[in-house]
Formats: structure tokens, sequence, C-alpha cells
């Protein structure tokens, strides 16, 4: 009985002294790969992917991240359940890259603080096409949906090591950049062609101009960080 007490305390000792040991902090050579998911997206849905992002720790204070987003969501309405030849469809698609570097200045048990600087490219385009019978409208690039961003930020982060390689995260900065609207096109309408005069699906009816913004604000993700390191 003796012996097997000894063997239990020596066995729970080893497990505490192994688990106080455990460091949840960066080393050089790790990778992280983390997946950004937004709970809250702006048309309500309860779940939504916005990006995935990897880490390589060149030291254990120093990151390299690469981050990529894409996604499409269409969506068709029919304007009449009794016709299937009236319906309106609307396409968004998205993609977004960034490239960035992070210092990790400060690690405290599961605790990790980050700031750091990056540069992102964000596109969207909102496509609606209005079908009635044969003939057709589309309606491209709507204006104040339809976009190009290319902005500089720099941030600070936290990460919040789960277990071992496990961490959830948020990030908040500040960006500057520039923000491109492409014109408004729309095509499908009647054209005045003499006796070929009729209703043309790919006839331009009219073209809105592009414009530019200045771009500079504070940001947070709105998004919950959940990676994984090796």
């Amino acid at each position: 009985m003796k012996k097997i007490l000894t063997f239990a305390a020596v066995m729970l000792a080893t497990a505490f002294a192994a688990n106080a040991q455990e460091s949840y902090a960066p080393e050089k050579g790790d990778f992280s790969v983390e997946i950004q998911v937004n709970p809250f997206s702006n048309n309500f849905t309860t779940f939504k992917l916005d990006a995935l992002q990897g880490r390589y720790f060149f030291s254990s204070k120093d990151a390299m991240r690469f981050g990529i987003g894409f996604g499409i969501d269409s969506k068709k309405d029919h304007d009449d359940t009794q016709n299937d030849d009236l319906w309106t469809k609307t396409t968004n698609s998205n993609f977004s890259i960034n490239l960035g570097y992070e210092k990790h200045f400060l690690n405290y048990k599961r605790v990790d603080l980050y700031a750091g600087a990056g540069l992102d490219f964000k596109l969207n385009r909102i496509k609606e096409t209005e079908n009635f019978g044969n003939d057709r409208q589309t309606v491209t690039s709507n204006a104040g949906n339809s976009y190009n961003e290319f902005a500089a930020k720099a941030f600070t982060g936290i990460d919040f090591y789960v277990y071992k390689g496990l961490y959830v995260g948020a990030e908040f900065g500040i960006k500057i950049g520039v923000k491109h609207f492409p014109g408004q096109v729309v095509k499908g309408g009647f054209f005045d062609g003499g006796w070929q005069s009729g209703w043309d699906n790919k006839h331009e009816v009219s073209k809105a101009p592009s414009s530019s913004s200045f771009v500079l604000a504070t940001y947070a993700e709105p998004s919950l960080r959940l990676g994984w390191r090796f």
C-alpha cells in the first residue's frame, strides 16, 4: 500500500511539474493557420467564414503573415410564382489578400500580445440581372457597393491559448488607403437601329464614371480568430 501511495505521489508531482513548465509562447520555426469567422455578417446570417490566414515565426518574437479570403453569394428571386421567366438575380463576389509583419512583445502564461503593420487589398462586386421573358437587363458595379480598396495599416492584437497550440484572438488598429468605385454599367434595353430596332440584352443603356476616395479610419476585426500553431 505504501509503495502504491509513493508511486501515485511521484506521478502527481511529475504531472504538476510538466504542466507548470509547459510554455504557450511561440517559438522560432513555428507555423500557425487560423480562420476568421464572422458570426454577425452584414446580411444577418448566423455564420460567415471571412478569411484564412497563416503565420510563420522566423524568431520567437517576430512573424510574417499572409491571408486570403474570397466568396460568392448568389440570390435569385422570382417576381411571379406562375412565370419562371420573371426573376431577379443578385450576385455578390468578393476577394481579399493581406501581407504583414508582427512583433510579439509580451507573452504571459496563456496570453500573447503583438503589434505590427501590413498591406491589404479588397475587391467587392455586385451584379444584378433582371429577366422578363426573352428580355433581360443587367446592372454591374452597383454604385456604392462595388469597390476596390488598397490600404496600409498598423495594428495590435491578442491571442489567448486555450490548449497548447489552439488559440482564439482579436485585433484592432488604424488604416490609411484609397478606395476606388467603378462606374455603374447598365446593359439591356431598346435601341433605335432602323429596321433592326428592338430590345438587345447586350445593348449598353448607360455608364456612370468611376470615382475614388481617401480612406483613414480605425478598425476592429468583426470576427473571431480561431487558430492552431504547430
